[in-house]
């Protein structure tokens, strides 16, 4: 049966190193291209929290330890376009429910920080971001907050389907969002189809190009940030060099002087 075109909801999430994570702070305040190419309305971001993602992240992550070099995780929530309103009402709505459902799947402790860009055409999506916490208690009594990006998807995909692989995850996630909209917003969403093709199938056009988008947006971030830290070294081994040449020069000039007060 093929899925009926705005009844699908549909969820994405992806771990975002530290240059892709201050891409996504600059793409919310509209401080990069592509924010003010996508731009088609004056309409400002509907926010759960803060923009200022870095600083929330600080706060969410205090006395917080974490093992890895992710940021955070961006959770991309889609909500059926002809089942939800996207008036400021509804906006309101799949905001707050976008955080909800990423806290519960995530164990309780994760966003810190969510917002919909209504300047946008897609208006019903969410941009969540998270870190998801949990408390970890040690043999001799002692408890810990730690972070871990993938523990309760993993646990989720090792509970539906015996197995926590990658795509068992993604399908876990999946079918939780689409229990969620069913159960708890009390809408007809349809289950997306299972493809073994890319996630255009199961969304909307214009969703589509923002979960694009955002991905254009981590890549350019990662080559700047390659380009940074290539620059860098150019410029260490140029020093390198320039020092290297500035010792011989000094060692010919003494080797000069010695020779002539001989």
């Amino acid at each position: 049966m093929t899925n009926k075109k705005g009844y699908v909801g549909a969820i994405r999430q992806v771990a975002l190193k530290w240059p892709d994570f201050a891409a996504m702070e600059r793409h919310g305040n509209r401080t990069d291209r592509s924010g003010r190419q996508r731009s088609i309305r004056d309409e400002a971001p509907l926010v759960w929290n803060t923009l200022d993602l870095k600083s929330a992240r600080e706060v969410h992550m205090s006395n917080v330890a974490q093992q890895g070099q992710t940021a955070a995780l961006h959770v991309l929530c889609q909500f059926p376009t002809e089942l939800v309103k996207a008036d400021e009402h509804g906006q309101y709505k799949m905001l707050i429910h976008a955080v909800q459902f990423v806290n519960k799947f995530h164990g309780g402790r994760a966003v810190f920080a969510a917002r919909i860009d209504r300047d946008e055409a897609g208006r019903h999506v969410v941009d969540v971001f998270a870190m998801p916490t949990y408390e970890r208690t040690y043999k001799d009594g002692r408890t810990a907050m730690r972070a871990s990006v993938s523990k309760f998807t993993k646990a989720e995909a090792k509970r539906r389907f015996g197995r926590d692989d990658r795509r068992a995850q993604g399908s876990a996630l999946q079918d939780a969002w689409f229990e969620y909209l069913r159960d708890e917003l009390g809408i007809d969403v349809q289950r997306p189809e299972r493809k073994k093709t890319t996630t255009k199938d199961r969304l909307e056009p214009e969703v589509y190009g923002l979960i694009q988008d955002r991905e254009k947006i981590a890549a350019d971030a990662r080559k700047a940030a390659r380009l940074v830290k290539g620059a860098e070294r150019l410029a260490a081994r140029s020093g390198h060099l320039f020092s290297r040449s500035a010792n011989r020069l000094q060692k010919e000039i003494q080797d000069f002087v010695f020779d002539e007060e001989r």
